[in-house]
């Protein structure tokens, strides 16, 4: 077979792998319409979830790292209601309160004072900022 001749079968053989293609292609797929209107399209104000702050202040403790003492919040849990647990909290730096954005309703806050484990009712209200002090835990 001459050089010729195979350019001409490659040729062939990709004309009709690309009508292949081609076909199916365009075979599967579906016409899509685009329609105008005179009317634009409405966009409104981005209402925010409603959304309240549970702020808390659990049982200090003191750790010392390289004889330094620092003071940490113990963790929290924090529960719906219903006793579904919502999650664990920690304040990742110091002594600072741990501060939870949760929708707004009533919760049961748990943390750990003196050994034993304590429980305290929260309610928090939408756009509304909730304080659980420390002496509730004790």
């Amino acid at each position: 077979m001459t050089t010729i001749q195979k350019t001409q079968i490659q040729r062939v053989m990709r004309k009709n792998m690309m009508s292949a293609l081609f076909v199916l292609a365009l075979g599967g797929s579906s016409s899509v319409y685009a329609t105008s209107s005179n009317q634009p399209p409405v966009v409104g104000p981005q209402v925010p979830s409603p959304e309240g702050v549970l702020t808390v202040y659990s049982e200090r403790y003191v750790m010392e790292d390289a004889d330094v003492p620092e003071v940490y919040r113990r963790p929290v849990e924090l529960y719906t209601i219903e006793g579904h647990l919502v999650g664990t909290y920690k304040n990742p730096v110091g002594d600072g309160p741990i501060r939870i954005t949760v929708p707004p309703g009533h919760y049961l806050v748990v943390a750990e004072s003196h050994w034993t484990q304590k429980k305290v009712q929260a309610d928090v209200e939408d756009r509304q900022e909730t304080v659980v002090p420390e002496g509730l835990f004790e």
